[in-house]
């Protein structure tokens, strides 16, 4: 049997430092092993596709809403092209800002995805600047990133207080990232 898909959600609110904590992970992919990124959001950070793609690394974005709701069909229409056409050792998911991650977690590990795939943890990216603001911590959206998230990760020497703050009120570990596939 082929080996499973190792599949990893970066989420966090838009800003938060999803696109640049996973272009630095893409760094550290091995010349022998293709992976891919599916994101739904552009923000300020980029990928560089045509770079990417001569190192191994396959890009698919999706734009024109929420990838998560209800595990919507262009979602699963992008997800099964990557697998069938790029056979990636490694798969990269960075939901829109306000992700719904309960229903790709669902999806991913419902019988269809799941002789294929192997969800990793799960990490929700905090900020200090949206930690430190109350339209952010009041929010239900980012709430729930918190609460359906493995891990929750800062990047920020600054966030590390109220990162400790959340994982201890949402019963979860929390890490400090490196920049490194030991993060997730």
């Amino acid at each position: 049997m082929k080996q499973k898909i190792k599949t990893h959600i970066i989420s966090g609110f838009l800003g938060a430092g999803k696109t640049t904590f996973i272009n630095k992970l893409l760094i550290t992919k091995p010349a022998n092993e293709t992976w891919a990124v599916l994101v739904n959001e552009s923000g300020t950070s980029h990928y560089a596709k045509q770079q990417l793609a001569n190192n191994g690394v396959i890009v698919k974005e999706l734009y024109g809403g929420c990838l998560c709701c209800s595990a919507g069909m262009p979602f699963r229409v992008a997800l099964n092209k990557v697998i069938k056409e790029c056979q990636p050792q490694r798969l990269f998911i960075e939901p829109a800002g306000a992700g719904h991650l309960a229903n790709i977690k669902t999806l991913l590990q419902g019988e269809f995805y799941h002789p294929v795939l192997t969800l990793e943890n799960t990490l929700c990216l905090l900020a200090n600047w949206q930690l430190n603001e109350m339209i952010y911590t009041d929010n239900e959206s980012y709430l729930a990133l918190i609460q359906e998230s493995d891990k929750l990760c800062f990047y920020e020497q600054e966030a590390e207080k109220m990162t400790k703050k959340m994982a201890f009120e949402y019963s979860k570990p929390f890490h400090k990232l490196l920049y490194a596939i030991d993060d997730l």
